[in-house]
């Protein structure tokens, strides 16, 4: 069984090996720096990403992807966010959480 010192050096794994993201807004894909990570209380790990374009207004974003420091994808989600404001963006978050399982 692992134990509490296992499950905190996985959430420490979890900071080092991302390293940015890419989001994907109306078919064109940028890259967005990690905006902040959080270790919370029930275990989970987040990650945050800002995302600001420039003139947001009418637009969607349809896919955010973390990637590693070796530039590979981590994790990635498609979405359907619209940015409907000229100065609107998203503050978006990615939550892991380790768990173990007998079997």
């Amino acid at each position: 069984m692992l134990t509490p010192q296992a499950f905190a050096d996985l959430q420490v794994f979890l900071d080092d090996v991302i390293s940015y993201a890419a989001v994907t807004i109306d078919g064109k894909t940028e890259k967005y720096p990690i905006y902040r990570r959080e270790h919370l209380e029930d275990g989970h790990t987040a990650i945050f990403i800002q995302i600001t374009p420039e003139n947001a207004a009418g637009m969607t974003v349809q896919e955010v992807q973390l990637f590693n420091k070796n530039n590979q994808p981590w994790a990635v989600k498609a979405e359907k966010i619209p940015l409907e404001e000229v100065q609107e963006g998203v503050l978006y978050r990615f939550t892991f959480k380790f768990l173990e399982e007998e079997v």
